[in-house]
């Protein structure tokens, strides 16, 4: 039996976009088809409640028993009975290799020490684990099966129209169409320079003549208003300053036992505040000896508005949580602006969360306005595409845009790239496991220093990849003219790009390399009979 666990279900992660470790619900039901292939799977929603029952029940069978947990390291318990391995992405160049918030975890060497073996979705991440580890760790770099739900659409993109044929995608969420925003077809509405002095045969009323103040309707607002924050953000806010506090005033005047006893509630109360701060205020009910009758039925969520997006020309597209600084949407934004001011025929599609509408869209909005006017076209759509919506997206693409910093897989990328979408994008971390140069056009990079994303301490550990802003532009002034061209260029791009993702990501390989993860045709320590060990957080770590 298959045991797999990751923190967002198909339910939650629709309103979830964006948010730490969303992604995994994604990977999971990737995988979630390929390991039925090996054995049975069984989705658990709490593994500390449910994983050891189902494990001493395939012990008194005389099955074995396995529990894949997708997250990464310092969220995956390592108090079970039952065989874990964690199944995770890193796009850093370094493993946390430090301990920090009395919680061993923080080290993942702890946790895949007493794992023993571990999964990781990119090479890149599977030298780090050898790196941390020890060169003979058994690590298993392993991608999610994209390729053969996006294969299909290579095809019917194939049958497809021309460039210079409309293109229709719709979803339900909100849009911002520059080329239906005034704002970026002409001159900046307000007045860059002070007004004019007031004539002398016009001086101004007395000081003390009661002046008509002027009407407040008639004034219109600033563009850009600063947005109120949210309880969320505050209760965030307070409880960041308050471990800051707790962590350089008060932590070395405590005793170790209290420590670790303070260091538990904390895990329990960010628990508590993940549960319960995302829910809606509970409404008053009405008093117990109203009648049912009497009592008004709750109104139903309103669905969002649908959106028809229509699209020609070159497409470019993007799928990103802009809130997320690894995803670099301003480099991306600012060097299509530069590079297309002048081209009508050029679309950007940036697909974004419901999120990103409340905590991003007025900074996406000042860089666009920042470039106006521009003749090129920028469309930001908010909100979840269902299956069909996505591969209409995918149909309507010319090229897919990646400009991050790093990632632990890309699964936009595999799967646009899989359905025959050439890319531009650079071939570090994750991606250089299936970015080819004969499918994208390859951005230039190099290191520079940055932190761990939830050490606490914010210390520059470790180290990201800076993108060549230059290299971008570039990028996309030959892609555009590669597309246009008519020589039969793209189209080899699309086939060597769907190609290469059939030899990356199809099915049956995936399928091999999970059969080989979990031993299923030898011995695999610890899914037999024997359960795993005691988790003891000084065992010994790898040098």
């Amino acid at each position: 039996m298959i045991l797999v666990h990751s923190e967002f279900d198909a339910a939650s992660v629709r309103t979830a976009l964006g948010a730490p470790q969303y992604s995994y619900h994604f990977v999971l039901e990737g995988y979630a088809p390929i390991l039925g292939r090996i054995g049975e799977v069984v989705h658990v929603a709490s593994p500390e409640d449910e994983v050891d029952a189902l494990y001493d029940a395939c012990l008194a069978e005389g099955r074995a028993c396995v529990f894949l947990c997708f997250a990464p390291p310092h969220l995956v318990p390592v108090t079970l009975r039952c065989p874990t391995i964690p199944v995770f992405a890193w796009e850093f160049s370094s493993l946390p290799c430090e301990q920090w918030s009395d919680d061993p975890r923080s080290d993942w060497r702890v946790v895949l020490r007493h794992c023993g073996r571990a999964i990781t979705l990119s090479t890149h991440t599977a030298d780090l684990v050898r790196e941390a580890m020890g060169a003979d760790f058994p690590v298993f770099a392993i991608p999610t099966p994209s390729y053969d739900a996006m294969a299909p659409l290579f095809d019917q993109r194939a049958e497809g129209g021309g460039f210079e044929e409309e293109r229709v995608f719709a979803f339900r969420g909100a849009v911002c169409d520059s080329h239906a925003d005034p704002l970026f077809r002409g001159p900046l509405p307000w007045p860059m320079t002070p007004p004019p002095p007031v004539a002398a045969e016009e001086p101004p009323p007395a000081a003390d003549s009661q002046a008509p103040m002027p009407d407040p309707e008639g004034v219109p607002p600033p563009l850009l208003l600063p947005a109120r924050r949210g309880a969320r953000e505050r209760v965030s806010l307070s409880l960041g300053y308050a471990e800051a506090w707790y962590r350089d005033v008060l932590f070395d005047m405590l005793p170790d036992r209290l420590r670790v006893i303070l260091a538990r509630l904390a895990r329990v109360g960010r628990r508590v505040y993940r549960a319960l701060l995302p829910r809606p205020a509970m409404q008053e009910t009405a008093p117990p000896e109203m009648p049912e009758a009497m009592l008004e039925p709750e109104p139903e969520p309103e669905l969002e508005p649908e959106q028809v997006v229509r699209l020609s020309g070159v497409v470019y597209t993007a799928v990103l949580s802009p809130a997320d600084g690894r995803k670099n949407w301003l480099d991306l934004v600012t060097a299509f602006l530069w590079a297309f001011r002048e081209e009508p025929r050029a679309t950007l599609v940036l697909k974004m969360p419901r999120s990103a509408r409340e905590s991003m869209h007025s900074h996406i909005y000042h860089a666009l306005s920042r470039f106006t006017p521009f003749a090129c076209r920028v469309v930001l759509a908010y909100g979840f595409l269902e299956d069909a919506e996505y591969a209409a997206l995918v149909r309507a693409t010319t090229y897919y845009v990646n400009v991050s910093h790093g990632e632990g897989l890309c699964l936009p990328l595999m799967a646009f790239l899989s359905a025959g979408v050439p890319a531009i994008a650079p071939d570090h971390t994750a991606m250089a496991d299936y970015v080819r140069r004969d499918a994208a056009f390859i951005l230039r990079s190099g290191l520079e220093h940055n932190v761990w994303p939830f050490d606490p301490r914010d210390l520059f550990t470790t180290m990201r990849y800076r993108l060549d802003w230059s290299s971008i532009e570039e990028a996309f002034r030959a892609s555009f003219r590669v597309a246009l061209s008519g020589d039969g260029a793209y189209d080899a791009m699309g086939r060597a790009a769907h190609a290469a993702m059939r030899r990356y990501c199809a099915g049956g390989r995936v399928r091999d390399l999970l059969a080989e993860a979990l031993d299923v045709r030898g011995e695999m320590p610890r899914i037999g009979p024997e359960p795993a060990p005691a988790f003891d957080p000084d065992c010994e770590i790898a040098a």
